[in-house]
């Protein structure tokens, strides 16, 4: 199992845990979710960024032979010395500057026993740069990094990059303020073309690859979600899934997407539509995510998500809805780190690990109320409390479920404030018949 390590990264002082099947960070804004989420992403990508360094060298050494390059046209660096400095690039680019971090930073990612990842911040001889990245890794990824120095980029080798870093994900991050790229619509993609790398760069690594996600899988649904099933061949059990999940975007998305015709339309009805930069803020903000998770479900490629807030803007039974899509493609050999700041998230999860419970007394009775592919095992389950800088535990252990009861203080927050001025009601009131 990949455990994460954080010391002293923005409002994260400490926290370490171990990064399950199902994740879950709940707590108050700018408590430190999207910082381990970021983290998380950042580490998990770096298999899929060696393939790319790999790929890239590969092409220069082709340009060279066809003598579309001479030698001293390319940067000739080892792949231990360009895979350190995309490392460095990479953690400022998903992290910002590290000027202002403080001194004691650090970051380790257990992959599995014998190969991690450290970066942590050193004192450099430069004044302009006095906190520098230093990037330390296992002697196994040094030696797969020299070994591979002038291998082709090859499906094997990216398979031993599965092996070695012990993840046979694809790593997909959907971030919060999703809808800024819907309400923009094919316009993005114009402005983003004439962006320079320097412009580009003023995103953060994550919301970037996000975009770039995004622009280059939706031509893919010119004939919606129901196109990406065009012509493949399902099983029975495939088909039920499928169908499911459609069922489960139709209910939150009210209508259905399409993107034809250089606009991205959602279908209210067999004859009336509606842009997408002019449909509602929930419908904007939870597109991409039911079409990513539709579309992978579809592929039958594992993939990690890190979802920010699928919650925002929903209504409560959408949000319930949510849960229970993503419940059922992670269920079908995929992966979840999910942050939300919504109780009614958290209960929807509480529904679904206790039919996981509850089902294996009384798989019937148990699958007539919720489907067995939502179920969520909480033996593959982790919830996490997110504040004072720490991430602790609020799995009640017992019960296997998320506990409420922090969240839930907020409610007796209000409640007890609104029994203070019932009271001061009834006080004037009985003053007031007194007279």
């Amino acid at each position: 199992m990949h455990q994460l390590l954080i010391e002293r990264l923005g409002p994260i002082h400490h926290c370490e845990f171990t990064i399950r099947q199902y994740t879950f960070l709940t707590g108050y804004q700018a408590s430190g979710k999207s910082t381990i989420a970021k983290a998380v992403y950042f580490f998990r990508t770096l298999k899929g960024d060696i393939y790319q360094l790999m790929l890239r060298r590969q092409y220069e050494t082709l340009n060279i032979q066809q003598g579309y390059a001479q030698i001293e046209d390319t940067e000739h660096q080892t792949l231990v010395s360009e895979f350190e400095r995309h490392v460095r690039n990479k953690f400022l680019s998903t992290f910002g500057t590290s000027y202002c971090m403080d001194r004691d930073m650090r970051l380790c990612y257990r992959y599995q026993d014998g190969v991690e990842i450290t970066i942590c911040l050193k004192e450099s001889r430069d004044k302009l740069t006095p906190n520098y990245v230093w990037v330390e890794y296992s002697q196994q990824i040094r030696n797969f990094l020299i070994m591979r120095e002038n291998d082709a980029a090859q499906p094997r080798i990216s398979a031993e990059l599965d092996a070695l870093f012990n993840d046979p994900f694809e790593t997909v991050y959907i971030p919060a303020g999703r809808s800024v790229l819907t309400i923009l619509g094919s316009q993005f993609s114009y402005l983003y073309s004439t962006m320079d790398d320097t412009q580009k760069r003023l995103l953060d690594a994550c919301t970037r690859d996000y975009l770039e996600l995004v622009m280059r899988l939706r031509p893919q649904f010119s004939n919606g979600l129901e196109g990406l099933l065009a012509g493949k061949q399902v099983s029975e059990i495939e088909q039920e899934l499928f169908l499911e999940a459609l069922r489960l975007i139709r209910q939150v998305l009210r209508g259905r997407y399409v993107a034809s015709d250089g606009e991205e339309r959602i279908w209210v009805a067999k004859d009336s539509y509606v842009k997408i930069n002019f449909a509602s803020s929930g419908q904007q903000e939870i597109v991409w995510i039911l079409n990513l998770l539709f579309y992978y479900l579809v592929l039958q490629k594992p993939v990690f998500f890190i979802i920010e807030e699928p919650e925002s803007n929903l209504f409560p039974a959408s949000q319930k809805a949510v849960i229970e899509l993503i419940a059922l493609v992670v269920g079908a050999g995929n992966a979840v780190l999910l942050t939300t700041h919504s109780p009614y998230v958290l209960g929807a999860i509480n529904n679904l690990l206790y039919a996981g419970t509850v089902g294996k007394l009384a798989n019937r009775q148990v699958s007539e109320i919720v489907s067995p592919s939502k179920w969520i095992d909480s033996s593959v389950c982790d919830a996490r409390f997110v504040q004072n800088g720490e991430a602790k535990s609020c799995m009640d252990n017992e019960l296997a479920q998320i506990d409420n009861a922090l969240l839930d203080q907020i409610s007796h927050d209000i409640n007890l404030e609104y029994d203070r001025l019932f009271e001061v009601e009834q006080a004037v009131e009985g003053d007031a018949s007194c007279r």
